[in-house]
């Protein structure tokens, strides 16, 4: 079942339905449209997906979406 989240992007909200299951990157890469967010790895070691998140450092290809509301 969906949840509908809003993400708050370089100043821009954006509501998303999203699947609990999708990462954060995948959101902003396949959702939002914003290619600069890379995925490399998938575990965290490359650090291509890293995005602030309330100010810190965070693995987007780690984070689900729903937990980055």
């Amino acid at each position: 079942m969906k949840k509908i989240i809003t993400l708050n992007i370089n100043g821009i909200s954006h509501e998303l339905a999203v699947e609990p299951r999708r990462t954060l990157a995948e959101c902003i890469r396949e959702d939002i449209g914003l290619t600069g967010t890379k995925i490399g790895c998938s575990i965290g070691d490359c650090g291509a997906c890293t995005v602030l998140m309330d100010g810190e450092p965070t693995f987007s290809c780690l984070t689900l979406a729903v937990e980055a509301e």
